[in-house]
């Protein structure tokens, strides 16, 4: 079976759309439950999926190592409390070290270039 030019072009463009729904779906749901839970709004769905969803565009518009180094910190998040009292770490230090990682270099460009 040969391979036409617009199935090429379907799989470019199914791609990103597949990644973009990955990255919402996980990366950003997640990150927005735990920052929103820090507040007490966990249980207002359209904040916590307008939140995911601005976590997810920032994170996609960096390059595959942040969304990796984004979803490590993901990870290590979601570590049992007992985990993270081991190794002296802070969930809530976690929480904002990957929430800085993913916003600081949008303010840094919106403010200097």
């Amino acid at each position: 079976m040969q391979h036409t030019r617009s199935e090429g072009r379907d799989l470019r463009l199914i791609k990103p759309l597949l990644l973009g729904l990955f990255v919402f779906l996980t990366l950003g749901v997640t990150i927005a439950t735990e920052t929103l839970t820090r507040f007490g709004l966990e249980d207002n769905y359209a904040i916590v999926f307008s939140v995911a969803f601005v976590f997810a565009v920032l994170i996609l518009s960096r390059n595959l190592i942040m969304i990796g180094i984004v979803l490590l910190g993901v990870v290590v998040i979601n570590l049992p409390e007992a985990t993270l009292a081991r190794y002296h770490l802070d969930q809530d230090l976690l929480l904002a070290l990957v929430c800085a990682i993913i916003l600081v270099p949008t303010v840094y460009r919106m403010v200097f270039k």
